[in-house]
């Protein structure tokens, strides 16, 4: 049976360990905290560009954080830069993320894992899903719009080859 002193020292390292994982971060865009990963899942709160919060874990596309008022939720991976580390180079959220997932977390990130070459070559096309997409289709003028606020230019880009000497 384990001493009260022995129980309360582990609870209590318990406690600063789970802490320590967190990772200071701000929004870099004003971002929707949502209750669960998901597009569509229920809003808990906005919080404005530039907003101080914590890194407590990733999923996916998805970034569960704390905000300085002490709300948890989740935010898209990519509206969260994680705070620079200091001089030293030492930083115990990163050495978290590295126990975690092998990564420093310096680099943000996305992509699906498990699809390999078999997979990709016995897809099929969905016309249902392709025409449901267009409900997230912006039209030109909000393109326009969007682009000018976020300050983005216009940029001429080559076609890929496909290897076949065509392009894609």
């Amino acid at each position: 049976m384990m001493k009260p002193a022995s129980l309360t020292l582990l609870l209590l390292a318990a406690g600063l360990g789970s802490a320590a994982w967190a990772e200071n971060a701000t929004l870099i865009r004003a971002s929707d905290l949502k209750a669960k990963p998901f597009t569509d899942a229920s809003t808990v709160t906005s919080l404005p560009e530039q907003s101080k919060v914590q890194i407590l874990t990733n999923e996916g596309g998805w970034t569960q954080i704390k905000s300085s008022s002490g709300q948890t939720g989740w935010v898209r991976l990519l509206n969260v830069r994680p705070d620079k580390q200091g001089d030293s180079g030492t930083n115990i959220g990163a050495l978290g993320n590295v126990l975690r997932t092998g990564s420093t977390g310096s680099t943000a990130t996305t992509g699906t894992k498990g699809i390999n070459k078999d997979d990709l070559e016995r897809a099929k096309p969905n016309p249902q899903e392709v025409k449901r997409l267009d409900q997230y289709k912006a039209s030109d003028k909000e393109a326009e719009r969007f682009a000018s606020a976020n300050n983005l230019k216009s940029r001429e880009m080559s076609y890929l080859d496909a290897g076949d000497g065509k392009r894609n």
